[in-house]
């Protein structure tokens, strides 16, 4: 597969010029937004890039339920250890 060398430059520099505005509109706004619109702004993208993500496989759910369950588990010998050795977290 060859690359057409002039549709990515293109591509490049428009993906460029938007994170330059993306900056601008970021220095012009500094201060002015408030939190709670902010928190707005990062839930909307929270919550558009969950709605977007593939859905897991069998596989990917089984490890991530066994990653969690490791963590527990850890957290649980380390809880143990600290009233042992009779310190408090």
């Amino acid at each position: 597969m060859t690359l057409d060398k002039e549709l990515y430059r293109k591509a490049y520099e428009s993906y460029r010029q938007w994170n330059e505005d993306v900056l601008v509109e970021r220095a012009r706004n500094a201060g002015q937004i408030s939190t709670q619109k902010l928190w707005e702004q990062y839930v909307g993208l929270w919550e558009f890039c969950v709605n977007n993500l593939p859905p897991q496989s069998d596989l990917q759910r089984k490890q991530r339920l066994e990653d969690w369950d490791r963590y527990y588990a850890r957290v649980q010998k380390l809880e143990e250890w600290r009233r042992g050795r009779g310190k408090q977290a």
